[in-house]
């Protein structure tokens, strides 16, 4: 599983003190070639002649600014669709406004912080309400616990028991590669809530979601995550546990 996925096991004192990890979400990647096309379509229309230089100018850089932006949330949607489309799991109606995916690592001690806090303010005021959706999108980067800790979410989830587990995990972080999520602990952990042992441990040694689990790392890789946790709302990036307050001035505007 190692050669599949790149670990990380070392998180520097300054990432620690930010709230996880810097990095952004590489938009430029999808979209800046649409977006230069339409700029140059637009600029050499407004130009043909039909006003004045400084005035056709001054309303190209107006268009072009309008046709980046309109770009811009196309390019959001369709990334939305994509990562839509690849994550499992998902709390609150499918047909709610907005879509908050979750790029997480169950050893990472920020997005126990994030779900203990922002998380469940969201699933009280927004989920709750049928306004929001939130998915899960594994990110395990921080060594070989956070791979196995994944594949046994996954196996939880064949009982309809992934968000029972997840935030059973992340009540029992305990320091990162340091035993908390041995496969012994993580075999506990599902005798303990009640699963049907012999169907998880038969899929947790089977390693039955390392292709899955791999492609949605290679995927949120070429979205430019670099960090846990990272968000897409709607499209729209947020990077690190963020308090609850940064989501609302995001998610509020949506639902208007």
């Amino acid at each position: 599983m190692d050669d599949q996925i790149e670990t990380n096991e070392a998180v520097t004192s300054s990432e620690k003190k930010s709230g996880g990890s810097t990095g952004s979400i590489n938009w430029a990647v999808i979209s800046i070639g649409l977006i230069a096309l339409l700029i140059g379509l637009a600029i050499g229309y407004l130009g043909r002649g039909v006003i004045g230089p400084e005035a056709a100018a001054a309303r190209g850089t107006q268009t072009a600014a309008a046709v980046a932006m309109q770009t811009r949330a196309a390019a959001n949607q369709e990334v939305m669709k994509m990562v839509v489309a690849e994550a499992r799991h998902f709390k609150g109606d499918p047909n709610a406004p907005v879509t908050l995916i979750e790029f997480s690592d169950f050893q990472c001690p920020y997005c126990s912080a994030w779900n203990n806090d922002a998380g469940m303010k969201i699933e009280q005021q927004y989920v709750e309400s049928g306004k929001v959706q939130v998915g899960y999108f594994h990110f395990p980067f921080l060594g070989q616990e956070s791979l196995d800790a994944a594949q046994a979410a996954e196996c939880a989830g064949e009982q309809g028991k992934f968000w029972e587990f997840h935030d059973f995990l992340f009540s029992n972080q305990n320091g990162e590669n340091q035993g908390a999520f041995s496969i012994d602990n993580l075999k506990a952990f599902a005798a303990k809530m009640g699963l049907d042992t012999e169907a998880f441990n038969s899929c947790v040694d089977a390693g039955n979601y390392t292709d899955v689990i791999a492609k949605q790392v290679q995927l949120a890789r070429q979205l430019g995550v670099q960090s846990t946790p990272s968000f897409l709302i709607n499209g729209t990036p947020i990077v690190g546990a963020q308090p609850f307050e940064n989501f609302t001035q995001v998610i509020d505007p949506m639902l208007k």
